[in-house]
């Protein structure tokens, strides 16, 4: 009973995480469409209070999971090391390397753009500067709270060689197919990503590093 409580208690917060995640991308992704519906007041101000609430509430759900079951040890303090912020890096130079090799390689022949980021980039052009602010910074802080924290902690809870690696692939593909639902060939260009954020994420133990791996090869994508 405890199992299924730990569970169903894990998958139910996911939901709401995601939902919540759904509901900044709205903020940030249609602003004009948002003003033009309900003609909010201090739309800006708004916006920015419900992220700084729905990511502390995220944040707080990933937290008190831990304080149910965390055999891994993460987020234990001191949270900033040199040694981890080393490891961020690397994960930086692997994620943007073997991104752009698996890229390059699905992209031979036809189409070499997903339809995920043709979408983004259609977003892009009436989002302005919100949009740049999703991408670098709260999809990255939100995407690593689900699909590292949240999704280890449901799911492969027992420290050991096993479910590090298995953990590592799995969660690769959750994170790719949820970027790719239509399982087209680029798949497998987000489940690399995947893969690497997962990695950093597991051996750093803390999510702070694979946010800051995700959050500078996001912001790349700007340069």
């Amino acid at each position: 009973m405890k199992k299924i409580l730990h569970y169903g208690g894990n998958i139910a917060e996911i939901i709401i995480a995601f939902v919540l995640y759904g509901v900044l991308q709205m903020l940030y992704f249609a602003p004009k469409a948002i003003e033009k519906r309900y003609h909010l007041p201090m739309q800006g101000f708004l916006t920015a209070l419900i992220t700084v609430i729905v990511m502390a509430f995220v944040f707080w759900m990933y937290k008190k999971q831990l304080k149910e079951v965390n055999d891994w040890g993460f987020n234990e303090e001191p949270h900033w090391r040199i040694r981890k912020i080393f490891v961020s890096i690397i994960g930086f130079f692997m994620i943007t390397i073997l991104g752009a090799m698996m890229l390059q390689i699905v992209g031979m022949h036809g189409q070499n753009v997903s339809n995920n980021q043709q979408q983004l980039n259609m977003i892009s052009k009436q989002s302005g500067n919100l949009f740049k602010i999703m991408v670098v910074f709260i999809a990255p802080f939100c995407e690593e709270v689900i699909f590292r924290g949240m999704f280890f902690n449901t799911l492969f809870t027992k420290k050991n060689t096993f479910n590090k690696w298995i953990g590592i692939l799995v969660c690769g593909f959750v994170f790719a197919y949820v970027h790719d639902p239509h399982i087209t060939k680029f798949i497998l260009v987000y489940w690399v990503l995947g893969c690497v954020l997962s990695w950093v994420y597991l051996t750093t133990k803390d999510l702070r590093y694979s946010m800051l791996t995700h959050m500078a090869y996001n912001f790349l994508g700007f340069i």
